[in-house]
């Protein structure tokens, strides 16, 4: 009888301590909180600025005759390419060349006579005055000289560098004065140094340094335009007292379809960093004003202080202590508190 008691005592033992052990590991299942994580890697990172300019020619010049008279020859048209010192269109010009002739022959008489004078004034035959007004003489003459040669040069419209005729409005037959027009009558301009014209505000202006590397698009889909440049000249001084610098960007290559006064889009890289911390703005949680992030450490919960930065398409650059390989919590994250239980699901 004894004996039956005590084993029905020790059977009660052992049935409790079962029950107990099952309570504490159903409770314990029940306080995992289920979590997805997320391998954090350092990633290669270019910070960009992106716009739109204006295709302009790093080398151009506008062109008139100096001098008035009446079209004879244009021998230009649009498009049409020019080496240096070629004649571009041409004004009658005999009447230059006829002062021209007279302002040569007059200037090798007051030579001839300052000679004869000053032989005369070391032989004491004639004052120091008439050696002055010789002089005098020859130096007008000079003058003369050279104003009827630039004139009668100025005839001809010559291109200062080779290059292409980008505008030309001339017309034989019409007498040409010169004088302000709100378009040159002449542009030619060096195809061959192309630029992208551009500007950027004061608050970005800082970030912008020459020989930064440029990629160059058509903002239209259906266009193949595709270049790449470099920052050429950044500028000191806001444009017109406003707010914004001017930039140029040269063209490193070239497209058929390009032509000056089009607009393309660009994207200056600006830095270049070869490992920084990126990771979605989802993940990122704050409290009393500070940034953190859940971090599953041997399924338990921490809280890793970061701080952020730029905003790269739809994640966000990230700074704290973190190392390559941490995985970090990115779904079930408001649910999870420090030293949190964790389930990772898949």
């Amino acid at each position: 009888m004894k004996n039956t008691i005590l084993l029905i005592i020790i059977m009660g033992l052992f049935l409790n301590c079962s029950s107990t052990y099952g309570d504490e590991k159903e409770k314990e299942i029940e306080t995992k909180i289920p979590v997805r994580t997320k391998l954090l890697n350092p990633e290669k990172y270019i910070k960009t600025y992106s716009g739109m300019g204006k295709v302009i020619s790093g080398q151009q010049a506008n062109l008139m005759f100096e001098v008035p008279g009446k079209i004879i020859e244009v021998i230009a048209k649009t498009g049409q390419y020019f080496k240096t010192g070629e004649v571009i269109a041409k004004l009658k010009s005999d009447n230059y060349k006829a002062q021209f002739d007279l302002a040569e022959s007059a200037l090798k008489k007051a030579k001839r006579d300052l000679k004869n004078v000053t032989e005369l004034f070391n032989k004491n035959a004639v004052s120091e005055d008439q050696v002055l007004q010789a002089e005098l003489g020859y130096k007008k003459s000079n003058s003369d000289f050279i104003n009827a040669k630039n004139a009668y040069e100025n005839t001809e419209l010559k291109a200062p560098f080779n290059g292409t005729i980008t505008h030309i409005n001339l017309q034989e037959g019409e007498f040409f004065s010169p004088g302000p027009y709100p378009l040159p009558p002449v542009i030619i301009s060096n195809l061959n140094q192309l630029q992208l014209e551009t500007t950027i505000s004061s608050t970005e202006i800082s970030d912008i340094t020459i020989n930064q590397n440029v990629i160059i698009t058509s903002p239209f889909k259906t266009s193949t335009i595709a270049l790449i440049g470099i920052v050429e000249e950044v500028g000191m001084i806001p444009i017109n007292m406003s707010n914004s610098y001017n930039v140029k960007i040269k063209l490193l290559n070239s497209s058929p379809n390009l032509k000056l006064g089009m607009m393309l889009n660009y994207i200056i890289e600006q830095v270049e960093l070869d490992s920084v911390y990126m990771i979605s703005n989802r993940y990122i949680l704050d409290e009393n004003g500070k940034s953190f992030i859940w971090m599953n450490d041997n399924s338990i919960a921490k809280k890793i202080n970061i701080s952020t930065g730029n905003l790269v398409e739809h994640k966000i650059i990230i700074k704290g202590e973190l190392y390559p390989g941490m995985m970090i919590v990115t779904d079930g994250i408001r649910q999870v508190k420090e030293g949190s239980s964790l389930k990772v699901i898949q």
